[in-house]
């Protein structure tokens, strides 16, 4: 069991961000409007300089501190964040085309009371507000359910479990490596072995969906090369690497029913990535 929050815990906001301003604009709006407002943003600028500088005049009333980094990746931008967050109870590492609804912090704090034992808590992701809720049923997760409820954006960790913890630079975009993904679920299952997960509906978060913007071919590769390469390094049995391999395929006819030619195409372009990389 962990410390008890404090009445205010402090949250830390850690956001590496390249190539997107109204995206980022759109999550700094949303953290405007946030009804828990004890927060700091630490920023890891990947652009060049001056890009910026209008957006962040545009949120000056939020507390930001960001510094200026070259672009090597996300996990490498993420670290130097993590060497500057002095303080705080909850660790949080926001995409930077995710934005919040207006109670998605105090959401996150209220879990975390909840399941004083956990030491991260999964929200729940959707595309747009109108997108239907799911059942608000928590849960403890497996380290298995987590490579399809744990993606980034909807992350929030208890800052005393992984306060010594680092992101794999192999891992993630940006790197110049063939593993686009993956840095996230690599982040979270070292958490996920030191305290429980908790899946927690109630914490909202809005992300665009793949279904709008599909990846390309390169994007897709990378995504497969980071899936198959963190299933070996986690040692996960092989039944859920070929079923890792397989889902795409099995999802094929649904979505070329559901979805049409785009969606069918992007499942199998992920299969055929996941099938060359699964002995790799």
């Amino acid at each position: 069991m962990y410390s008890p929050l404090p009445d205010s815990p402090r949250l830390a906001l850690c956001i590496a961000t390249v190539g997107r301003i109204t995206e980022l604009d759109r999550l700094l709006t949303s953290l405007e409007q946030q009804i828990c407002t004890d927060f700091h943003i630490y920023l890891a600028d990947q652009n060049a300089p001056g890009t910026l500088d209008a957006i962040l005049q545009k949120h000056a009333n939020l507390p930001i501190a960001r510094i200026l980094l070259p672009s090597r990746g996300v996990s490498i931008a993420r670290n130097a964040l993590l060497s500057l967050v002095e303080d705080g109870d909850i660790l949080i590492f926001p995409d930077d085309d995710c934005w919040y609804a207006p109670d998605t912090l105090t959401q996150a704090v209220e879990a975390f009371r909840r399941h004083p034992e956990a030491g991260a808590v999964l929200g729940y992701w959707t595309p747009s507000p109108q997108f239907p809720q799911p059942d608000n049923t928590e849960q403890a997760l497996s380290a298995t359910a987590l490579f399809s409820q744990g993606g980034t954006c909807v992350q929030f960790f208890r800052a005393e479990v992984v306060k010594d913890l680092r992101f794999d630079p192999r891992l993630g975009p940006g790197t110049g490596l063939p593993y686009g993904c993956g840095e996230d679920t690599d982040y979270l299952l070292e958490a996920h072995k030191r305290a429980p997960v908790w899946r927690c509906p109630s914490i909202r978060v809005f992300h665009p969906s793949p279904d709008t913007h599909v990846p390309s071919d390169a994007k897709i590769a990378s995504y497969a090369a980071g899936r198959m390469y963190l299933l070996k390094k986690h040692a996960f049995p092989l039944w859920f690497r070929c079923a890792n391999v397989l889902y795409p395929l099995c999802m094929l006819p649904l979505d070329a029913l559901r979805k049409g030619r785009k969606a069918a195409r992007y499942r199998w372009r992920m299969f055929v990535e996941r099938l060359r990389h699964f002995s790799s």
